[in-house]
């Protein structure tokens, strides 16, 4: 008898050593990073001024009181835009849910039932009047979109001197310019150190177009092709 009352308080002792183990886990906020194509950009969120762009910001999951998380991105002579912070459920939390009432009702009231996805954003500004769904927009969000989705394998390939990531968007950037690719992942694979160094998808493509940037040959290459257009 003694024993089994033994048993029922160390149950209770690891129930309440779970409580909150969400919290614990995975925290109550997170890193949000933003960066946008041009400077000077300032970010509200649900009507609060956080500053200008690029900016990280440690953004509270707590969603009580009407919060929708709701960004807004504006700077003189362009478009202004906004659109809700996307978030998941944290699965982490199942743990919590699972354990006790009062804990799952934490994670309720902390935010840590769900997490934000993703938490690097890059915000492609439009100038007032600019068709945004023309040619070389597009063109430009799909080279953006690729290397931010994928520049920890761009970094590898550039790093190892080749590979197909490297290959892909240097196709990509030059539009099948046989020529053009080949100056492009020279370059690419003579400035590793500075590519592969950046530590953030933002790092990563800021580097890429300063490359190309600095090019005359490949200037017109630049991942950013309204700039391109706008300085022919």
């Amino acid at each position: 008898m003694r024993k089994s009352r033994i048993c029922r308080v160390a149950g209770v002792a690891a129930a309440a050593g779970l409580t909150g183990c969400a919290t614990l886990f995975t925290g109550t906020t997170d890193d949000l990073s933003f960066d946008a194509s041009v400077p000077d950009v300032r970010l509200s969120i649900d009507g609060e001024v956080q500053g200008q762009l690029p900016l990280t910001i440690k953004m509270s999951r707590n969603f009580m009181g009407g919060r929708r998380f709701l960004a807004r991105f504006e700077r003189a002579g362009y478009a202004t835009q906004e659109f809700e912070l996307k978030r998941e459920f944290n699965t982490v939390a199942i743990l919590d849910v699972s354990s006790t009432i009062i804990s799952g009702g934490v994670d309720v009231l902390t935010g840590s039932l769900m997490r934000f996805a993703p938490r690097q954003y890059h915000v492609q500004m439009v100038e007032a009047g600019t068709n945004s769904t023309s040619v070389e927009f597009q063109h430009t969000l799909d080279l953006y979109r690729f290397a931010l989705t994928n520049y920890r394998d761009l970094q590898k390939d550039i790093a190892r001197g080749g590979g197909y990531h490297l290959v892909a968007f240097t196709w990509l950037i030059c539009a099948g310019d046989a020529e053009a690719r080949r100056q492009v992942v020279e370059r690419s694979v003579s400035r590793g150190s500075s590519l592969v160094g950046a530590s953030t998808a933002h790092g990563f493509v800021h580097e890429f177009d300063r490359m190309l940037a600095e090019s005359a040959a490949l200037r017109r290459y630049r991942l950013d092709r309204t700039i391109r257009a706008a300085t022919q």
